[in-house]
């Protein structure tokens, strides 16, 4: 396999070996990694999932080391993007990007050494080293809930990004179990790196404790369910176990904020049943949803909720639960496998699918719990969080490297006779 063409600086085995090394073990090493980005606003998560990764990144690096955010999406792109990812962006057009010619030639031009591509198929990039992030293998878990087409289609793009990368992120270990099981031969490429809650790059402001209560004339108690309404999220677990409860003569507020739309359910179907069992149940003031609020409303409710609840029935890597754990508010967590990987400490675990447990936690815990903020246990609680985000950085930079080495490596290797 032929070299010739590629600037020297970066083509060579000397110049692998030197990604792969560092003067510290704190360092990242020292090269150049560009994540592409293509906008869309079916996944409300993105572009805070975009600025974790990359902050992260800009917090661990040295000067030797440098980030880019390739923006495929024009305007709309860059404001999505929060002002401190910004000054990353480098405009290009998504058919240039999306070319095999051109997006090499592109990668070339700006000494890219590794493309992190955290968002759909992989590029078609064989001039740097590639590495692909997999939320999470829903799809193989859930079935249920795609259509058939949409599961040929993960199936399709997942097996690209393991085939065509050389190294895959996962974001947990039970992610990386199914990765294995979807395919053995990704083993050698896994590496797995859950992510910091937004909040480890936030300078929170000092709570007006009252102002989000009074807003939206909320109980000063009140437990939290912060999830777009997907089926998956479970959110008829939340209405049957405050029935359960009122039924015992405990009322127990249960706030609901999220999107309350799924892509996979244009009727809204679920919506609907949820707001029909919450009047069928005559529970107005037991289950109070929100739908979505400003982002500022939902740190208050964060910090404010005397208990934060993720019932779900499929997780990747919760962020909700990273950002309660990141404030120092007690969670209460679905007793799926990731769910006690990630929380280990929660106030309790409870089956899915079975609504009377969460109903029986809370009869148990409720009356211990009291209203947030703890100013104290969230200081401590985000100083913990910093160092999570520093040291997720470095591994970041460090998987970065492995990749970059894997493809220098393989384009200097003789091609086969």
């Amino acid at each position: 396999m032929t070299t010739s063409g590629y600037p020297q600086a970066t083509d060579n085995l000397q110049r692998a070996a030197a990604l792969l090394s560092a003067p510290s073990g704190r360092e990242a090493p020292a090269l150049t990694v560009a994540i592409p980005f293509d906008h869309s606003g079916a996944w409300a998560a993105q572009t805070s999932f975009l600025r974790s990764v990359a902050l992260s990144l800009q917090r661990a690096k040295n000067s030797t080391a440098r980030l880019v955010i390739l923006n495929l999406s024009g305007e709309s792109g860059r404001q999505a993007l929060a002002a401190d990812v910004r000054e990353l962006l480098v405009p290009i057009e998504r058919s240039v990007w999306q070319s095999r010619e051109h997006g090499n030639r592109l990668v070339t031009d700006l000494q890219i050494d590794c493309v992190l591509n955290l968002f759909g198929p992989p590029p078609q990039v064989e001039t740097a080293g590639l590495v692909g992030w997999i939320a999470d293998f829903q799809h193989a878990r859930l079935p249920q809930f795609f259509l058939p087409q949409e599961l040929a289609d993960r199936d399709r793009i997942f097996r690209e990004i393991i085939q065509r990368s050389h190294r895959v992120l996962l974001s947990s270990e039970d992610a990386k179990r199914d990765c294995l099981r979807f395919e053995s031969a990704s083993a050698a490429k896994a590496r797995v790196h859950p992510f910091p809650s937004g909040f480890a790059f936030q300078t929170l402001a000092t709570p007006d404790v009252g102002a989000v209560i009074r807003k939206y004339h909320l109980p000063e108690k009140f437990v939290l369910v912060a999830n777009q309404f997907w089926a998956h999220k479970n959110h008829l677990c939340i209405v049957e176990a405050a029935r359960v409860l009122k039924e015992r003569g405990l009322a127990v507020p249960f706030v609901l904020t999220g999107l309350p739309s799924d892509y996979r359910d244009p009727s809204n179907g679920l919506v609907s049943k949820v707001l029909q069992a919450v009047a069928m149940g005559n529970l107005r003031n037991e289950v109070i949803p929100l739908a979505q609020v400003p982002y500022a409303d939902l740190i208050a409710l964060l910090r404010h909720a005397a208990l934060i609840v993720q019932p779900s029935s499929f997780e990747g890597w919760s962020t909700t639960v990273q950002d309660a754990k990141a404030l120092g508010r007690p969670v209460a967590c679905s007793h799926i496998s990731v769910h006690r990987e990630q929380a280990p400490q929660a106030a309790g675990f409870f089956d899915p699918t079975a609504p009377a447990e969460l109903a029986d936690l809370l009869q148990r815990i409720w009356p211990s719990l009291t209203a947030g903020p703890d100013l104290k246990a969230e200081a401590a609680a985000l100083a913990t969080e910093h160092q999570f985000a520093d040291d997720y950085g470095l591994a970041l930079w460090r998987t970065c490297a492995e990749a970059a080495d894997a493809s220098h490596r393989a384009r200097s290797s003789p091609s086969p006779a």
